[in-house]
Protein backbone atom coordinates (compact mmCIF):
# COMPACT_ATOMS: atom_id res chain seq x y z
CA UNK A 1 0.00 0.00 0.00
CA UNK A 2 1.22 3.41 -0.37
CA UNK A 3 0.52 6.23 1.78
CA UNK A 4 0.68 9.75 0.74
CA UNK A 5 3.30 12.91 2.10
CA UNK A 6 1.29 14.53 4.89
CA UNK A 7 -0.80 11.82 6.09
CA UNK A 8 -1.43 11.41 10.03
CA UNK A 9 -0.30 7.98 11.72
CA UNK A 10 -1.81 7.39 15.05
CA UNK A 11 -0.60 4.73 17.66
CA UNK A 12 -2.13 2.36 18.75
CA UNK A 13 -5.81 3.08 18.50
CA UNK A 14 -7.65 6.75 16.37
CA UNK A 15 -10.22 7.24 19.34
CA UNK A 16 -7.25 7.30 22.33
CA UNK A 17 -4.14 7.92 20.45
CA UNK A 18 -0.49 8.00 22.54
CA UNK A 19 1.57 8.90 19.89
CA UNK A 20 0.91 10.24 16.04
CA UNK A 21 3.46 10.56 13.15
CA UNK A 22 2.62 13.24 9.85
CA UNK A 23 4.42 11.55 6.92
CA UNK A 24 6.44 14.15 5.29
CA UNK A 25 6.72 11.65 2.23
CA UNK A 26 4.96 9.43 0.47
CA UNK A 27 5.88 5.51 2.03
CA UNK A 28 5.18 2.18 1.52
CA UNK A 29 3.45 0.39 4.45
CA UNK A 30 2.06 -2.91 4.71
CA UNK A 31 -1.87 -3.16 5.34
CA UNK A 32 -2.91 -5.66 8.72
CA UNK A 33 -6.22 -5.08 9.16
CA UNK A 34 -9.18 -3.14 9.29
CA UNK A 35 -9.65 -1.03 12.81
CA UNK A 36 -12.17 -1.23 14.82
CA UNK A 37 -13.43 1.43 13.54
CA UNK A 38 -14.62 1.67 10.06
CA UNK A 39 -12.90 4.49 8.43
CA UNK A 40 -9.25 3.54 9.85
CA UNK A 41 -6.91 0.15 8.95
CA UNK A 42 -4.12 -0.96 11.02
CA UNK A 43 -0.97 -0.79 8.65
CA UNK A 44 2.88 -1.41 9.54
CA UNK A 45 5.10 1.81 8.47
CA UNK A 46 8.38 2.87 9.31
CA UNK A 47 8.95 -0.31 10.96
CA UNK A 48 6.11 0.19 13.84
CA UNK A 49 2.07 -0.49 13.92
CA UNK A 50 -0.03 2.23 13.31
CA UNK A 51 -3.42 3.25 12.78
CA UNK A 52 -4.69 5.71 9.74
CA UNK A 53 -7.60 6.71 7.99
CA UNK A 54 -8.18 4.83 5.44
CA UNK A 55 -9.02 7.97 3.35
CA UNK A 56 -4.78 8.25 3.20
CA UNK A 57 -4.14 5.00 2.46
CA UNK A 58 -4.00 4.05 -1.60
CA UNK A 59 -3.46 0.48 -3.36
CA UNK A 60 0.17 0.15 -4.74
CA UNK A 61 0.07 -0.95 -8.56
CA UNK A 62 2.92 -2.15 -10.28
CA UNK A 63 3.41 0.90 -12.50
CA UNK A 64 2.53 3.32 -9.92
CA UNK A 65 5.81 1.71 -7.70
CA UNK A 66 8.70 3.54 -9.67
CA UNK A 67 7.20 6.89 -9.07
CA UNK A 68 7.27 6.08 -5.11
CA UNK A 69 10.65 4.69 -5.12
CA UNK A 70 11.95 7.67 -7.05
CA UNK A 71 10.11 9.97 -4.42
CA UNK A 72 11.64 7.79 -1.03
Amino acid sequence: MWIPSEAILLAPHPNNPESFRLTKVPEVGIFVEESASDDFFVIIADGKRWVTNRKYVKHLRRNDASQVSRSL
